[in-house]
This record gives C-alpha cells, sequence and structure tokens, in this order.
C-alpha cells in the first residue's frame, strides 16, 4: 500500500486511529494474512469515505468488531469498528434500541437489561463478539425455539455499500416488510454486502426471573431420553442441552454428561417447571440434580455455556452439525455412534435438544470430509441433514445433482458481486461454506 493512500486514511479518520505498526495490529486481527493498516473510523461518514477510497483503488477491507479474520486480505484494510460502540437510543414505548454495530454484544445485552428490557441472542464468541458482528454472522442459538432466530431481532440499518454508498432500511414497526425482505437478506451475509453503521434491535420485556435446572449422566443416550420425556409432556424451556464430559470441566466440574435446561419467565411458573424438570431428570437416571436460582451461580454457568460454543465456533475445521429433529435425536446418536464409535470418547459433543441439532467435536488427525458424508447420509434418512450449505452441497452430492449446487452457488455469487462488483469486501469469506 502507498503512502499516499496511507496518508489519505490518516486525513478520514485521523493519524492516531490508523495503524500501520504490525506488534499493534496483531491486537486487531485473527489469522495468517498480513493486511498494510488497521482502521478504526468513528462513525458512517468515515466509514463511507474509507471504503469509497478502498473501492477506486482496488483496495480489499476486511471488517470486525473487536477483531477480525485476514484471510485472502494480501496488503488490504482491516477495519475495526469499536470506536462505534454506543446505544444512541432505547425507546422503551416500541421495545426498540438503535445501537452503533462495534459496542461488543456482552455490553449491548448489560445496558440494555440494566434499563429493564431483554436482548436474547447469545454472542458468537463472548470475548470479542460484537452487535454488528451478531447480525452479520446471523447464528442461530440454542435459545431459538422459543425466541426465534437472530435475524428476526433486526428491524432496520444503516449500511455503507461496498461502492461507499449509504443504505438506510427499516424502521421500528415489526410489520414494515412485504414481499422481498432485503433486512433480513443482510443477515448472516458476513459484511459481503456491506458494512453496518447502525443497527435498529427489536427489545423484549426482562423476564421475572432466570433459573437453571443441572443433571449429570453416565450415558449420553439417557440423558437425550429425559429430552424426548420434556418434550412429550409439552415442557419447553427456553433450552435445553446436553454438554459431553469431556467439554463440562469448565462449565460445572463433575462426572458424567451434563445436561443444562435454562428458564427465563414468570417466577411463581418458572419454578413450577423447574421442579417437574427436576424430577423428570431423576426418574431418567440423573444424579447431582439441582435447580440453580442464585443469580451470580447462574451467570457463572450461562457464561461457562457460551465459551463452551465459542470453542465450538472457533474450529469448524473439526466440527461437523446436523439437525434432524427433536424426536428423532436418539436415533440419530445411536446411528452416529455406529459411524464415529463411542462419542464419550470424543472430544466433544454437544445436543441442543430443542433444535434436534448436535455438534460433534473430531480428533485433529479425523477425516472431515469423509465423516460428514457419512454423517449427512445418516440425518438425510432422518429427515434431516449436516447444517448450513455446506449440508446443502453434501444432499446434492448425495443426490448426484451436481446441476442443483451449481444454481445454488450462483445465486450467491451473483448476489455478491451484485453488490460488490470489484470483490473487496471480506474475501476471505466464503459463503458457499
Amino acid at each position: 500500500m502507498s503512502n499516499a493512500i496511507v496518508s489519505n486514511l490518516k486525513g478520514i479518520v485521523g493519524d492516531q486511529y490508523v495503524i500501520d505498526n504490525p506488534s499493534e495490529m496483531a491486537n486487531y486481527l485473527k489469522g495468517t494474512g498480513k493486511p498494510a493498516v488497521v482502521v478504526l473510523p468513528g462513525n458512517a461518514s468515515e466509514v463511507s469515505s474509507v471504503v469509497t477510497l478502498a473501492n477506486e483503488q482496488n483496495i480489499k477491507i476486511s471488517v470486525g468488531g473487536q477483531v477480525a479474520d485476514t484471510q485472502d486480505l494480501g496488503e488490504g484494510i482491516v477495519m475495526i469498528m469499536a470506536r462505534m460502540n454506543k446505544i444512541i437510543e432505547i425507546d422503551h414505548q416500541n421495545l426498540v434500541a438503535v445501537v452503533e454495530p462495534g459496542m461488543t454484544h456482552q455490553e449491548f445485552v448489560k445496558q440494555v437489561e440494566e434499563a429493564g428490557l431483554y436482548f436474547p441472542p447469545e454472542p458468537y464468541a463472548v470475548d470479542t463478539s460484537s452487535i454488528g458482528g451478531c447480525f452479520a454472522i446471523g447464528d442461530s442459538d440454542s435459545k431459538t425455539f422459543k425466541y426465534g432466530p437472530t435475524r428476526t431481532f433486526l428491524l432496520g440499518f444503516d449500511m455503507v455499500q461496498p461502492t461507499g454508498e449509504i443504505m438506510e432500511i427499516g424502521n421500528k414497526c415489526i410489520k414494515n416488510v412485504s414481499g422481498l425482505d432485503f433486512i433480513h437478506l443482510a443477515v448472516g451475509s458476513q459484511g459481503t454486502f456491506g458494512i453496518f453503521t447502525k443497527l435498529l434491535v427489536k427489545l423484549l420485556p426482562l423476564p421475572g426471573v432466570k433459573k437453571a435446572v443441572v443433571a449429570r449422566f453416565a450415558s449420553l443416550h439417557k440423558a437425550n431420553a429425559t429430552f424426548n420425556t420434556f418434550i412429550k409432556r409439552n415442557i419447553q424451556p427456553d433450552r435445553i442441552n446436553l454438554i459431553s464430559e469431556n467439554l463440562v470441566k469448565d462449565v460445572l466440574p463433575g462426572q458424567g454428561h451434563l445436561a443444562l435446561i435454562d428458564l427465563e419467565g414468570y417466577v411463581q411458573s418458572s419454578q413450577n417447571v423447574a421442579n417437574e424438570i427436576a424430577a423428570v431428570f431423576t426418574l431418567g437416571g440423573g444424579t447431582d440434580v439441582q435447580i440453580i436460582e442464585d443469580a451470580a451461580t447462574y451467570e457463572n454457568v450461562i457464561n461457562a455455556w457460551l465459551k463452551v460454543r465459542q470453542a465450538m465456533n472457533n474450529k469448524p475445521e473439526q466440527v461437523i452439525e446436523f439437525a434432524v429433529g427433536p424426536m428423532k435425536m436418539p436415533k440419530a446418536l445411536a446411528q452416529l455412534e455406529g459411524i464415529v464409535g463411542e462419542l464419550g470418547a470424543y472430544p466433544g459433543v454437544v445436543v441442543e435438544g430443542l433444535l434436534g441439532c448436535a455438534q460433534i467435536l473430531l480428533p485433529e488427525n479425523a477425516d472431515m470430509m469423509a465423516l460428514a458424508k457419512k454423517v449427512n447420509k445418516m440425518a438425510m434418512s432422518l429427515g434431516g441433514n449436516v447444517t448450513g450449505l455446506f449440508g446443502h452441497k453434501l444432499m446434492c452430492e448425495e443426490y448426484n445433482d451436481a446441476e442443483m449446487w451449481s444454481a445454488t452457488t450462483e445465486i450467491i455469487n451473483g448476489l455478491r458481486r451484485q453488490f460488490d462488483p470489484k470483490g473487496i469486501m471480506n474475501p476471505g469469506v466464503n459463503l458457499q461454506a
């Protein structure tokens, strides 16, 4: 990158917010790429000016809230949104927050709860996730059954497009889209369609109480059988998770696999449900059954669960995730052991019971693709598949339908080219993965 371009960047955001010292840049980077500079804009106008310059000079940009991926970036620009970190407005009457994208996810949740409101989606990475990243990634989490997927909490946004123009879309109304829904098309695009500079976020009333019910099981299969009992009895808490023994040491140390149920709601009804859940766990062979009501202990357990989720998310090259629906998960786990062997021996297994979804963390030397194909075939036989576009690709291969996969990728690539003709935005993101 030329000195003239660096000088232009400093003129846009200020000298102190353009970093080109490798040791200082390292604080904002992940991956093996070596960008030329890190830029920290302070407002939408600065973001627009930086992107306009990059587009004119055909310089690639990677964007993040606190850290950014440098894959395929080369001598490009890393844009960190950490300075744009304020809640602009909390509208109690309309249950909406207007927030800048660089605020950390955890800080946003904290400030919203202090205002007596609630934002349910979980952070993708506890330490570094921003609220902008929450919607840029658009990942569904284990509370999705009750609260809906992450995208439903975005009502609108301001976004700098890859050519530098600022798009303003949406409003505070829940019913504001008829027909094609671009607001939610942008969710999950991972910054390839543009850079969020302001977000209109739907909120909910703060639950009267939060508590968890936990139990230990010697067998993953016995634990999962209790999950089916809950579903049959129409017990629908916020989340029903199962965490294999190799992952639970930092959540609640102890022997056995950990079943974790989260309850958020009214005080008395939540207590009644918690008692019923504890009884089902005990009858199903669970030990060390506890109802966690202390606020500090509850937060510690949930934050520890988020760390487990983060660890799984940080190793996509080792994790196979599949969904079959809640009631078919016992059969899926049994068949999965026929493919990979004893599940308890693996580095990690997580089951999200209400979603009928499971993740298995493979050993580093495992043949990921070969196992993924077998797992996908198993899941398809039960009406599901490996999740995401990766699963769709495996399904096309299983059907020997190259035309379906070609059509899918052309739609995705066509959308990306439409927004970003020069391909400068987040070049390391592969939306087909």
